[in-house]
């Protein structure tokens, strides 16, 4: 559906703390879409792909003609899995053509860090990527396995403290029940000590 001046793939989603943000959506879909408990991504026009280039670099110029825009919200799912040559080329367009925006944000799973040293990380925070919403869901290796997270204790960590290292703000997602009556204790505690470790920002 076209939202002038945007070209939205729908649906789109953001954290609740992004209400008054613009989505700019650089990507659609989620990467790994694998999860059990997670129906986001799964219509047919949601599968994964990167936007182009061009039209990313197209909305950018046109929404900078919308008065009052302080902060931007990258999406879809995971826009951080792009490489970071691209982030980087996307940041610097916002700044160029969007020079009052205070913040910019996104969805991060925990693979998107991976490849990205702090180094990386550390340049796109200086160009603006202040905030990444990550969805850890638990810290419990058990639990991540039953809900096909791909990820595990060690790569949240890892990945939490590299944005940390590099200044960018983490809020970390954990799902309350995602243990169920069998896993519920072991779910609770190795959560809070993966926020205990990791001390994200909320």
């Amino acid at each position: 559906m076209n939202h002038f001046p945007l070209n939205y793939i729908e649906p789109i989603f953001r954290p609740p703390s992004e209400a008054r943000s613009l989505i700019l959506q650089i990507s659609n879909g989620c990467s790994h879409n694998e999860c059990t408990f997670c129906d986001m991504y799964t219509a047919e026009q949601k599968k994964f792909s990167a936007k182009k280039e061009i039209e990313v670099f197209d909305e950018i110029k046109k929404v900078s003609k919308i008065p009052n825009i302080k902060r931007i919200f990258l999406a879809d799912g995971d826009a951080l899995v792009l490489p970071t040559r691209r982030l980087i080329q996307i940041l610097e367009a916002i700044k160029l053509y969007l020079p009052w925006v205070r913040r910019v944000s996104s969805y991060c799973l925990p693979r998107n860090i991976r490849k990205k040293s702090v180094e990386d990380l550390a340049k796109l925070q200086e160009l603006g990527l202040g905030m990444a919403y990550v969805g850890a869901e638990s810290g419990d290796d058990q639990v991540l396995e039953f809900i096909n997270k791909g990820e595990t204790y060690e790569s949240t960590l890892s990945a939490l403290t590299k944005l940390k290292q590099a200044g960018i703000k983490t809020s970390v997602m954990i799902l309350n029940g995602m243990g169920g009556m069998k896993y519920s204790q072991q779910h609770a505690e190795n959560s809070a000590r993966l926020m205990n470790e990791a001390q994200p920002d909320y």
